[in-house]
C-alpha cells in the first residue's frame, strides 16, 4: 500500500469514526447535532461542504473495495504433480540466481530481480553486475546468461525466457 493510499486510509478512518460518533451522540437524544445538519444543508455552502465531504469518502471507499478485491499477481511458479501442487516463490529463485552469478569468476557483487513473463510460462532475470577490472565483459556476461539459464531450468524446472545483464561497476581488484 502507498502513501497515497495510507493518507486516504487515515482521512476515511477519521471521518467516518466523528460521523459514526456524532449519530451515536444522536441516537442517545442529542439533537444539537441532527440541527447542525439541517441548518447545514439549507444553505448551498453547506451541501457544497458536505458534497465534497461525501464524494470524498464514497471515492476512497470505490478504491478501497476495488483493492478488496483485486486479484494480486502470482507471486511464485506453480508446478501441478499427481499428487497435488508446488510453488517455488520468486524470492527463492531470486537467491538461487543470486548464487548463481556470483559464483563466476570476475564477478564481485550481484542484484538480481526475477519476474514471471505474462503468460506465467516462464521467467524473466534481470542482473546487475559489479565486476572485476580485468573482466572480458561480454565473455563474462554470456558465461552469467547460460549458467543462470541452465542452472534455473535444472533446479526449477522452468524455463528462462530471458537474463538481461548490467554490468554497473568495474572494480579494481583482480579476479576471484
Amino acid at each position: 500500500m502507498g502513501i497515497v493510499d495510507r493518507v486516504l486510509l487515515s482521512l476515511s478512518a477519521f471521518v467516518l469514526t466523528v460521523v459514526s460518533f456524532v449519530f451515536l451522540l444522536a441516537a442517545f437524544g442529542w439533537n444539537a447535532p441532527v440541527d447542525f445538519i439541517a441548518e447545514t444543508l439549507s444553505t448551498p455552502s453547506g451541501r457544497s461542504t458536505i458534497g465534497v465531504i461525501s464524494g470524498f469518502l464514497f471515492l476512497s471507499g470505490i478504491r478501497f473495495i476495488y483493492y478488496g478485491f483485486k486479484r494480486s499477481p502470482v507471486q511464485a511458479v506453480i508446478h501441478d504433480t499427481g499428487i497435488g501442487e508446488v510453488q517455488i516463490s520468486l524470492t527463492a529463485i531470486k537467491n538461487l540466481v543470486t548464487r548463481v552469478a556470483a559464483r563466476s569468476p570476475g564477478v564481485r557483487e550481484v542484484r538480481a530481480r526475477v519476474r514471471l513473463n505474462r503468460l506465467a510460462t516462464g521467467i524473466l532475470v534481470f542482473l546487475e553486475l559489479k565486476v572485476a577490472v580485468d573482466a572480458n565483459l561480454p565473455d563474462l556476461a554470456d558465461k552469467v546468461q547460460k549458467a543462470v539459464s541452465s542452472y534455473v531450468k535444472d533446479i526449477v524446472g522452468v524455463d528462462v525466457e530471458s537474463v538481461k545483464v548490467s554490468v554497473s561497476d568495474i572494480g579494481l581488484e583482480g579476479r576471484r
